[in-house]
């Protein structure tokens, strides 16, 4: 039997595996649960076309409608699932659903079933192109589910603390605020029954929080009430009502508030073995990225913040209101093990141990979260406060990971020796299934013990979570020794803290290869460091390097260096590659997702890189602290001319982080195909507030929106504004100077545009980007002699790593001569040999000045189109 999951998201299971088939096809799933939720009664066919097809004239929609009807039937396999002619219904014993069995649970006043089935907001984050009303219809259904909840809730804590019961009064009550943590009356009642528990220390840290989002959310003071309340609290006013005895009533099956029960251990343990070992909250460090293949962008704003950084409460609030992940039994995730010794200088040990054991599972053909997703989800879990996850923090990191296994542990002393002990634990029946341990070694052999309990636990795995698994397929070396594994964390640490000081980093990773030559993840992370700096030459040198230890790389090594080897070659499609193995490489992790994003809008495939995003949950891992996740949704919509699609990113994207420069790009870019000049001025004054390059280049990409999408007036202004703005000195960074010299072309001052490009050419002769651009300013002035001199320079540019910039540049001359063939021939040679169409700020042919009067040729417009089907370069 088929069972469609509307709590928390949308999916189809069948005997608890996901219908892959039904899983791609997210509009015939939202038809499902319109069907579900009509119940059996249906829904007419004329209601669903209205809700799907609104844009389709009547005969394309009930054809559509027949379509997606009959793939439903196809894939699961019968006609009965969805029976009748002119109303549709939903057959419940073909199809269950959580939202018929919710209402059902409420019709009949089963509280408690109905508080178990409601695994968090109706169809959330689901979003179905180009169908307004059904949006409407999920708003509508959404609110009246969640007050339905709210109540079942609300009646259960009243009955809970009539019977004296105050834990599972607090328990229900925080349920219900973390559906609705603005609400004042909720948070009385949450802080009450926490106090009226002996939890007063809780309730007034539930004051706290809830005075925090309001504050965050709503701009205003909390309800009178809460303020009058946490006031006794913290004085000691309060007084508790008089107790009840409590009643023999078993409490409502609440699925988060089940901790580990009964523990199957392998064997008898020493007492001192933690058999759930708490994830570690003392170590800040940040972890090794193992694959060495993260994106800056996201990572950097991690390091050294707290979980909550920056916007709390609308972090929190999501944090609150997001839906529970389902656990794969067979995924494991690996917590950094606890240091027990009462020594300081080995702590790094147990990030060491959770980073090696990750990669010999991955190895062993286990599917394991990498260590880098790992630990960005126990710092998560740390972070968060107590009343909104699960108690038991293995649960809490199995559910932010998705993984149904958890492999954790703790390493102590025992006279001279240092012990390992790890528990297996089965996040779907909150049980500990294996302990394996402990193992004992010489404190300076700490490598060796950490490798003979990999072996062990793999053999345990492999009886216990995966049979399919447990085989080697590389030989990695052992792992490496303490102060080289430390070295290369602080190396990131540095980085991430400050990634201009490159100096600094490097030599810190020499230190760590010094320390310990067979060890790759320093080389791998100087890889990485070059690769975003674009230094392309001692990149070169350093991925020959890696080539030589190739078969001694584990397989997410191996494709991180591939990534870098693309990178260095300009194969677009080579690192859209190496991305998606990474990413499958990296189950649960949030970043590999957004690298194939990413890498497919380089190839111009926005909706390959919807379908990567589609993939990762935006309000857990990285997603939750940094805005990439929706600033390249909104640019794979953007590159689609999906409107509708890129304002929806741009305003969850600013409604969770209002003040990155992400959500500004993205709320320019819409104003400004809207033509809305009122919200654009908005943006650039808050963005000029915080930073002046920054508001410059926003001024210049809203002037050439609005220009691409027919406000060519206002979008002289904009161009005349940022030209009149100070130029900067000649010590200012390169990037600032070409701003400025950008800003002199787009408004016509083609004089001191030739000067401000000349200069920058002067200064650096391998800048092709000021040479490129110096020609362009030579042909709008008519320069015929120097546009020959530049062009012949373009022609024989012999600068290494140029990845097609001087064919892109001999390209706008072609634009600006008015041959559009020519033009589109050079860009093709462009992208063949490393030049991102992106490049061409986003959308190509209709951002480019020097492309405007080819707007229209069809060469060009097959140059950008959207690709889909085999990979290949645009």
């Amino acid at each position: 039997m088929y069972r469609l999951i509307t709590f928390g998201g949308l999916s189809l299971v069948g005997d608890g595996v996901p219908v892959a088939a039904a899983a791609n096809q997210r509009s015939r799933l939202a038809l499902l649960a319109v069907l579900a939720v009509a119940g059996p009664s249906g829904v007419a066919r004329d209601k669903l076309l209205a809700c799907f097809w609104p844009d389709s004239d009547t005969d394309r929609a009930r054809h559509a409608l027949k379509q997606a009807v009959y793939a439903i039937r196809r894939d699961l396999g019968t006609d009965a699932a969805i029976a009748g002619t002119a109303a549709l219904v939903l057959d419940a014993t073909a199809v269950a659903s959580d939202v018929r069995e919710f209402d059902d649970a409420i019709s009949r006043g089963d509280d408690a079933a109905a508080v178990a089935l409601y695994g968090g907001a109706f169809l959330d984050g689901v979003f179905v192109r180009n169908a307004p009303e059904f949006d409407r219809w999920a708003d509508a259904e959404r609110a009246r589910l969640q007050s339905a909840y709210l109540s079942a809730c609300e009646r259960l804590a009243r009955t809970a603390s009539s019977d004296g019961r105050q834990g599972d009064a607090a328990a229900l009550w925080r349920h219900a605020a973390a559906r609705d943590p603005v609400n004042g009356r909720i948070a009385v009642e949450l802080m009450t029954a926490l106090a009226e528990s002996g939890d007063l220390t809780g309730a007034v840290r539930y004051a706290s929080v809830h005075e925090e989002l309001v504050r965050a959310e709503l701009e205003c003071a909390p309800d009178a009430a809460v303020l009058e309340l946490a006031a006794k609290l913290r004085s000691g006013t309060w007084q508790a009502a008089a107790r009840v005895a409590p009643r023999s009533a078993p409490p409502p099956d609440i699925p988060d508030q089940v901790t580990l029960g009964a523990r199957a251990v392998e064997r008898a343990t020493p007492v001192d073995v933690e058999l759930v070992p708490a994830v570690t909250r003392r170590r800040r460090r940040w972890p090794l990225a193992v694959a060495g293949g993260a994106v800056v962008a996201t990572a950097a704003v991690l390091l050294g913040l707290p979980v909550m950084s920056g916007d709390t409460g609308r972090s929190l609030r999501t944090v609150l209101t997001r839906g529970t992940m389902s656990l794969a039994p067979r995924r494991i995730v690996v917590a950094p093990f606890t240091n027990r010794t009462g020594d300081s200088t080995l702590d790094p040990l147990g990030e060491l141990t959770a980073d090696w054991l990750s990669r010999r599972l991955l190895e062993a053909n286990f599917e394991v979260v990498d260590a880098r997703t790992s630990m960005i989800a126990s710092r998560l879990v740390a972070g968060l406060p107590p009343f909104f996850r699960p108690r038991d923090e293995v649960v809490a990191l199995a559910e932010e990971t998705g993984a149904g296994t958890v492999l954790a542990g703790s390493y102590y002393l025992q006279g001279d020796s240092l012990a390992i002990s790890a528990t297996i634990s089965d996040a779907t029946r909150r049980t500990v299934v294996r302990v394996v341990g402990p193992l004992r070694a010489s404190r300076g052999q700490s490598g060796a013990l950490v490798e003979a309990l990999a072996v062990r636990l793999t053999a345990a795995l492999a009886a216990s979570t995966d049979s399919r698994a447990g085989a080697a397929t590389t030989s990695l070396v052992a792992p490496p020794s303490i102060d080289a594994f430390e070295r290369t964390s602080h190396a990131w640490e540095m980085y991430f803290s400050r990634p201009a000081d490159t100096t600094a980093v490097f030599a810190e990773l020499a230190r760590a290869r010094a320390s310990d030559s067979t060890y790759s993840a320093p080389l791998l992370m100087r890889a990485y460091v070059l690769d975003v700096h674009r230094r392309w030459g001692d990149l070169a040198e350093v991925v020959r390097s890696l080539e030589l230890r190739r078969q001694s790389l584990g397989r997410a090594e191996r494709a991180a260096l591939d990534l870098f080897a693309a990178d260095l070659n300009g194969d677009f499609v080579a690192r859209f590659v190496a991305s998606r193995e990474l990413a499958r490489l990296s189950p649960g992790s949030a970043e590999m997702p957004l690298l194939v994003a990413i890498s497919a809008c380089y190839l111009l495939r926005p909706r390959d890189a919807l379908d990567a995003l589609e993939s990762t949950d935006p309000d857990r891992g990285i997603n939750l602290l940094s805005p990439q996740y929706w600033a390249w949704r909104a640019a794979a919509y953007h590159l689609l001319g999906d409107l509708d699609g890129e304002r929806s990113s741009v305003t969850q994207g600013r409604r969770r982080f209002p003040a990155a420069p992400a959500t500004a790009v993205g709320r320019a870019r819409v104003a400004a195909v809207k033509g809305d000049v009122a919200e654009i001025a908005d943006v650039l004054r808050s963005e000029r507030a915080r930073s002046e390059p920054e508001a410059r280049m926003l001024t210049q990409l809203a002037a050439r929106e609005l220009r691409a999408h027919g406000h060519p007036d206002q979008a002289a202004q904009l161009f005349a504004r940022a030209a009149s703005e100070p130029a900067p000195s000649a010590s200012a960074p390169r990037a600032e100077r070409h701003m400025y010299a950008m800003a002199l072309y787009e408004a016509g001052r083609l004089a001191e545009a030739r000067r401000a490009y000349g200069a920058l050419a002067a200064s650096d002769s391998s800048d092709v980007e000021a040479v490129g651009r110096l020609a362009t300013v030579a042909a709008r002035l008519g320069d015929a002699a120097m546009v020959l001199r530049l062009d012949a320079k373009l022609r024989t540019w012999s600068a290494p790593y140029s990845l097609g910039a001087p064919a892109a540049w001999r390209a706008h001359l072609a634009a600006l001569d008015h041959r559009p063939a020519d033009a589109a021939a050079l860009l093709r040679i462009a992208v063949s040999q490393g030049y991102r169409l992106m490049d061409l700020d986003v959308v190509g042919v209709h951002d480019e000045p020097d492309f405007q009067t080819l707007r229209t040729d069809a060469a060009l417009k097959e140059l950008f189109r959207p690709r889909t089907g085999a990979l290949q370069l645009p």
